[in-house]
């Protein structure tokens, strides 16, 4: 088996290890754009990938993803060939059906669940207990305020369900029913999993509950390998009765190396957008970009009613950041056409001319 160094010179260049019987390599012609596959990752900085049918062990900087497919152009063949990576193709990835989504966001799903879940029969208690996750999540903010409160919000979203199974799995502790119970009642994936099996699949709410968050999962795989962003739906219930969806964007930026050696980690950073329409005040939009402990931001607002209640509570918010040790240069808020505010967040993460995406809601 021969063996793939990534050259010095650049991280995206593959460097074939001389050998005595040349047999071992893969016919390359030059400037031919081959595909690889990535068989295994054994650590950060190696991997086992396929090239035309030989499997060929690699050394790289930068991490490669178990199943993706890369495609490389083959830049020397002689002495020793030398592939250049171009990027990732998207093979045998599920689509992701970003019209179930926006329809989820624009119908409320997550309304119309706990709306018509006394419709159905199911346990007595399984009822009880869904309605109270839904509570927990989409009422936390007005009841209970916390630091850790997006992380918890996050963790019942049902996006990371696969995850919490897995670990709960292949933990060297004994796992039992009770602890998957305890797992499913604190997760909303899990749960609409669970009422689809007790319901023999044959309500189609549900079904579309469930495959809703599949599709987040999904974009947010790609969103994270893409650009290192994540999109989370919030389900917010206002003490006034009001039902909306929130809709959360994170942008995780991470600075490149200085002079290809020392990273300067004072410029990491990521953003924060959020968006909200209320029935009072109309579409609301926030934009924050955190470095360490500096935060600026803006509010972008369609009513002149909304600019006037949040430019008064902005000097509350900023004495509320500044005590707990954050420095803010600036916020502003601004009035704009609501077309600039509504549009939904997920265009920032995909765009229309992705072959495998719809955003047709």
């Amino acid at each position: 088996m021969n063996k793939v160094d990534y050259s010095t010179v650049s991280s995206s260049k593959i460097s074939l290890q001389s050998s005595d019987n040349t047999t071992f390599y893969p016919k390359l012609v030059e400037n031919e754009v081959v595909t690889g596959k990535v068989l295994r990752s054994f650590s950060l900085k190696n991997v086992l990938l396929l090239i035309k049918g030989k499997r060929i062990m690699a050394k790289t900087h930068m991490p490669l993803r178990e199943g993706s497919v890369i495609s490389l152009k083959v830049e020397e063949v002689h002495p020793n060939p030398v592939l250049k990576m171009l990027g990732t193709i998207n093979e045998n990835v599920k689509t992701i059906n970003t019209s179930m989504i926006l329809t989820g966001l624009k119908k409320n799903l997550w309304k119309t669940i706990i709306e018509n879940i006394d419709h159905y029969i199911l346990p007595d208690n399984d009822k009880k207990l869904f309605k109270e996750l839904m509570d927990d999540i989409s009422k936390k903010l007005f009841l209970k305020p916390n630091p850790d409160l997006l992380r918890e919000l996050v963790d019942k979203s049902g996006i990371g369900w696969e995850a919490k199974l897995r670990e709960i799995v292949t933990s060297k502790s004994n796992f039992s029913k009770t602890n998957i119970n305890e797992l499913i009642s604190g997760d909303l994936k899990g749960f609409g999993s669970k009422l689809i099996s007790l319901m023999e699949g044959q309500n189609d709410l549900f079904k579309r509950f469930v495959s809703t968050i599949e599709n987040l999962q999904l974009l947010n795989q790609f969103g994270l390998e893409q650009e290192r962003k994540i999109f989370i739906p919030i389900p917010f219930q206002f003490p006034d009765g009001l039902f909306t969806m929130g809709q959360l964007l994170i942008h995780l930026h991470e600075n490149k190396k200085n002079n290809g050696d020392v990273k300067d980690k004072d410029k990491d950073f990521f953003r924060i957008s959020f968006l909200l329409e209320m029935s009072n005040i109309g579409p609301l939009r926030a934009d924050l970009v955190v470095r360490q402990k500096q935060i600026n931001g803006r509010f972008l607002i369609v009513e002149e009613k909304a600019k006037s209640i949040i430019e008064k509570q902005l000097p509350s918010l900023i004495k509320t950041l500044e005590e707990k040790g954050f420095v803010i240069p600036h916020f502003e808020c601004h009035m704009k056409e609501p077309v600039e505010i509504k549009d939904t967040l997920i265009k920032e993460i995909i765009h229309k001319e992705s072959h495998n995406i719809s955003l047709v809601a």
